[in-house]
């Protein structure tokens, strides 16, 4: 029983999604799994995906209108790299709001305390949008977000934080009712 039990985390934990943003890699993550008379690490390699979508407009038109779109959604641009098309902010420390919204609508870090941990953990976001060409006119949007989060109030490690995919949509519904102007 043990066996199986230690060869489902060790599946689980080796599942990764395609499409990460080039350039930018993960860190590999060791869990310690501690049971009777011995301990079990397991690293994993995590990878990231990035939610991609196509928008129906030129590449240089939402280039343009990328940086709008960062501060309408109350994430500041750290990161510009125009030569790649790479736009975003790759370390913004939150905690529970992103702009007006709630952090849990954004992302999931489980539910430690009796309530969602994103609604009381210090988060750290990372999120970049890359945007490529793509066939007859359009434009190739992929958004990458990572986070962890951390107790304030209590000490503890951070922990891996999953996106719900509401930030990556909203994000590309903001980008196309801006260009519809």
């Amino acid at each position: 029983m043990r066996a199986t039990a230690m060869l489902s985390i060790v599946a689980l934990s080796s599942c990764a999604s395609a499409n990460p943003v080039p350039g930018r890699p993960t860190p590999d993550e060791t869990v310690r799994i501690v049971g009777p008379g011995r301990t079990i690490e397991l690293t994993t390699s995590p990878t990231v995906a990035a939610r991609v979508e196509t928008v129906w407009y030129p590449l240089y038109q939402v280039w343009r209108v990328l940086p709008a779109v960062y501060d309408s959604l109350a994430i500041p641009v750290t990161s510009l790299d125009t030569a790649n098309h790479v736009i975003g902010n790759a370390g913004i420390k939150l905690r529970r709001r992103l702009g007006n919204v709630p952090l849990t609508r954004y992302l999931d870090c489980g539910d430690s305390q009796g309530a969602p941990s994103a609604e009381t953990y210090e988060i750290h976001l990372s999120i970049l949008t890359r945007v490529e060409p793509g066939a007859s006119g359009s434009t190739t949007v992929a958004t990458t977000i990572e986070a962890s989060g951390k107790p304030v109030t209590l000490s503890g490690e951070y922990v891996r934080c999953s996106s719900t995919g509401t930030l990556e949509s909203h994000l590309v519904s903001t980008l196309k009712a801006q260009l519809q102007r």
